[in-house]
């Protein structure tokens, strides 16, 4: 076989795999489904909303398999979260889907969103023996706005273990050590995000009193830049850091950094959460099909690996494999973590502790 010829083989093999992918996921797809994704082709393209890692593999993983054009719109979760409600409320709606955390839950609540389950078409999607547990984990208790596609360990102290040793991290309590005054950077808990979660977990398990101790009398620095707080505990400038996200840990991992480690603390596990791994369906969004398309592909296995390899962070799909993923973040069997990711949970009084703890440490 000639160069030539040998290159379009092997290019009409990558077309061919490629085909085959795309249709496994749509595999039982009845004539409802067909006539959508031609409606979808011909609407051209959806919107979505979330965070900048998504971006490349999302958009590269839809296209692919689908041919619908997917705008993804990148962005601070407090951002887009923000722009997302103003669209909703003014009844001009651009965006079709949001891919966020539990903010959205109120929204959700005065009905803005549509119900994705009955949206959920495929039979790769709708078999519950692909899912953890057998079932769907929904935010709200509809059981069908908010749906949650992944499940992490997460509200972890990362240290630097050039400065402290395993053994001087190995409880809450000994965050409180005199020597960590001034050390510890915390992400601002008062504006939501992954400093709220840490610190109502915090709150809630250790008490408003140790969070005053931590929170105020350690004097720790406050940021909203996870990945300059990782960094910070990399070059020692600050020992611990309480609301580094997962991935910007990683970062630093992958480039062979040894100075940064996440905590495993005797005394408390973290909490269970979804990270923005829950998506809503926008009522009224401006391509309603391509809207359907983009839950059902998300909810597929392609869709949920395209998310894991972006996020680094293991689905709720049994299909989706966890080989790579860093073990600290995999749930473990009886392990007692706070499920931060319910609507009982926001129910459950946690909102007169954060006006407590944001009281304590100053601001609205």
């Amino acid at each position: 076989m000639t160069g030539k010829y040998f290159a379009l083989f092997a290019a009409a093999l990558v077309i061919a795999a490629s085909s085959v992918q795309a249709a496994d996921w749509q595999a039982g797809a009845g004539p409802e489904w067909q006539k959508i994704m031609t409606a979808a082709k011909q609407e051209g393209s959806v919107v979505v909303t979330g965070p900048p890692q998504l971006t490349k593999d999302l958009v590269a993983g839809f296209e692919r398999d689908t041919g619908i054009k997917l705008d993804y719109v990148a962005g601070e979760a407090r951002v887009t979260a923000s722009r997302v409600v103003r669209e909703l409320r003014a009844n001009n709606v651009t965006i079709d889907i949001s891919l966020s955390g539990t903010a959205e839950l109120p929204i959700a609540k005065e009905g803005f969103f549509e119900d994705a389950k009955a949206r959920m078409l495929l039979p790769g999607v709708t078999d519950m023996k692909n899912w953890t547990g057998g079932e769907l984990k929904w935010v709200d208790n509809d059981k069908k706005f908010m749906l949650q596609t992944h499940a992490y360990r997460s509200s972890i102290p990362y240290y630097n273990p050039t400065i402290l040793k395993p053994g001087e991290m190995d409880s809450w309590q000994k965050l409180l050590d005199p020597k960590l005054k001034g050390k510890i950077v915390v992400y601002d808990p008062r504006s939501g995000g992954p400093g709220q979660a840490m610190a109502t977990y915090i709150a809630t398990r250790q008490g408003l009193d140790y969070f005053k101790k931590l929170y105020v009398d350690q004097q720790p620095v406050f940021s909203l830049d996870s990945r300059q707080m990782a960094e910070w505990v990399v070059r020692g400038v600050h020992s611990v850091g309480l609301g580094i996200l997962a991935p910007d840990f990683q970062r630093f991992k992958a480039e062979g950094i040894k100075t940064i480690e996440p905590v495993d603390f005797k005394d408390g596990a973290g909490t269970l959460t979804g990270g923005f791994s829950v998506i809503m369906l926008m009522k009224g969004a401006p391509h309603p099909n391509a809207q359907t398309v983009f839950l059902n592909w998300f909810a597929s296995q392609p869709g949920q690996e395209a998310f894991t390899k972006a996020y680094n962070v293991p689905s709720r799909r049994l299909d989706v494999s966890t080989e790579g993923l860093p073990d600290y973040l995999i749930l473990k069997k009886g392990g007692d973590y706070q499920d931060q990711y319910t609507e009982d949970w926001a129910n459950s009084g946690v909102e007169e502790v954060r006006k407590k703890y944001i009281e304590i440490i100053g601001g609205k």
